[in-house]
């Protein structure tokens, strides 16, 4: 006999998505609340397109969910920039296979969009236009998922150690089967730039936990043009946070993506990490015993990631770990 129990989710990006249609599957009667007026995150930050790791097809069948068609396979596009000079041999963080990129958002083509149709079809509940406020949290149910991604409010809220990263991202239009996938590493940032293309948009980001300065912006718009020959008129600043360490629980409520510090152990890429948490968040509320283990599973790799960078050494010097493309 299937669970009737009502389920509160806070986030309806990817973390979010996945944890509701799972959890609808297992008879729970899910509500998605999101402060937005659709899917597809905060507008000040997308439409965007990122690079991730994806095994094709054990990510999709971990998270039991079929959205294959969100991604496209990048992998042999894949170019890692040193100091203005293209470095061959930094491509051995990556794995030989499973890089793809992915467009975030809310228009039709964007993985949000694609879960938000699976999640209507298959009966999840939403609320638009409904922030959760501090109040809100102090009232909300035991086992409330917190999907709130970067949004710095929350952190304060909640009370949990965050770190802030800040940098400017920018867009155009492109031809629509063009695909790159091209990372920047130099004196303009501690962690990285990147830039990446599909579905005819062509987006870059730069960002670091020390800041951009103007004059790192300068001078990594000058790289963009002299090796990818493209300019932008709008760059966009941001502010975002980030939790000091990955958790599942914290107090009485479930953690998933940005959240619960999912991401992948490298290059920090969420978008995977959001997938896969939000199945584990799932997982919290029907067996949380199996969740704790899984999710110890995925983010040890995280954790001695973190104990690096608290050391003064950001250059990624380790491989992707091999769970990523396992599962």
């Amino acid at each position: 006999m299937k669970n009737t129990k009502e389920i509160l989710i806070v986030g309806a990006g990817p973390a979010g998505l996945v944890a509701a249609i799972n959890l609808n599957r297992e008879g729970f009667k899910v509500l998605v609340r999101e402060k937005q007026d659709s899917v597809g995150g905060d507008p000040g930050w997308h439409p965007s397109v990122h690079t991730t790791p994806v095994a094709n097809p054990g990510l999709y069948d971990y998270i039991g969910i079929d959205c294959s068609e969100a991604f496209v396979d990048s992998t042999d596009v894949l170019k890692v920039y040193f100091n203005s000079e293209e470095r061959e041999e930094l491509k051995f963080v990556f794995p030989k296979f499973g890089m793809s990129n992915v467009e975030r958002g809310h228009r039709e083509s964007s993985l949000d969009s694609i879960l938000y149709r699976i999640a209507k079809k298959e009966g999840v509940k939403f609320e638009f236009n409904k922030p959760f406020t501090r109040e809100d949290f102090n009232n909300a149910p035991k086992g409330t998922i917190i999907a709130t991604g970067l949004t710095p409010g929350v952190y304060d809220w909640l009370g949990i150690d965050f770190s802030i990263f800040s940098g400017y991202w920018a867009n155009i239009e492109v031809e629509k089967d063009f695909v790159c996938n091209n990372f920047y590493f130099g004196t303009y940032s501690n962690e990285y730039g990147y830039t990446c293309a599909m579905n005819g948009i062509w987006y870059v980001l730069l960002f670091a936990r020390k800041g951009v300065t103007q004059e790192n912006l300068e001078h990594f718009k000058k790289e963009l043009e002299r090796i990818e020959g493209r300019t932008f008129d709008k760059w966009n600043r941001f502010l975002g946070h980030t939790p000091k360490g990955p958790r599942l629980f914290y107090e009485d409520f479930i953690l998933a993506g940005t959240m619960a510090g999912f991401i992948e152990p490298a290059y920090g890429g969420g978008i995977t990490g959001a997938l896969l948490s939000g199945k584990i968040a799932a997982m919290a509320v029907t067996d949380p015993d199996k969740a704790e283990i899984e999710f110890k599973r995925f983010t040890d790799g995280i954790i001695k990631v973190i104990a690096r960078k608290r050391k003064g050494r950001y250059t990624p010097t380790i491989r992707m770990g091999d769970i990523w493309f396992k599962v």
